[in-house]
């Protein structure tokens, strides 16, 4: 698959998300019921999802990775003691989208910053995927959607 990378300038998107830190061995694990749990907290306070669940990566130090479980509103509203209400920044991003398998990404991500590097382009601020393909509708792994997201200046 031909990787298209680019960069695009965002609006600024309120988001309910749930902050979790865990090994990156158990990530895939341990997003389903994040998601989940904030999904579920949107529809009980009467709005519906702006968009498809994202994770926003706030570091990932050798087995550990700190991520934000995510879902985007059209509307900011309030959180809670463990969801909490943000925003993804307004402001120019890398983007590539990746097609396949999740276990995947990380070459994708690899690809991402290498031609970051070649454009001069320095990340300013936690980068996040959007998961653009529904797991539980689509069962072909092949045609699985990720767009990724990397804050820049």
């Amino acid at each position: 698959m031909k990787l298209e990378f680019g960069t695009k300038q965002l609006d600024a998107q309120p988001v309910l998300g749930i902050r979790s830190t865990t090994g990156m061995d158990k990530l895939a694990q341990s997003m389903g019921p994040l998601f989940g749990e904030v999904h579920g907290y949107i529809l009980q306070n009467g709005q519906k999802p702006a968009g498809m669940p994202l994770a926003i990566y706030h570091s990932m130090e050798g087995g550990t990775v700190d991520v934000e479980c995510a879902i985007p509103v059209a509307l900011p509203m309030a959180g809670t003691d463990r969801i909490k209400a943000c925003e993804l920044p307004a402001g120019t991003a890398a983007t590539v989208t990746h097609r396949g398998p999740y276990d995947n990404l990380g070459q994708t991500w690899s690809a991402l910053t290498e031609w970051m590097k070649s454009q001069g382009l320095e990340a300013a601020g936690a980068p996040w995927e959007v998961y653009v393909t529904d797991p539980g509708t689509e069962p072909d792994q092949s045609q699985w959607r990720t767009d990724i997201f990397f804050p820049v200046r």
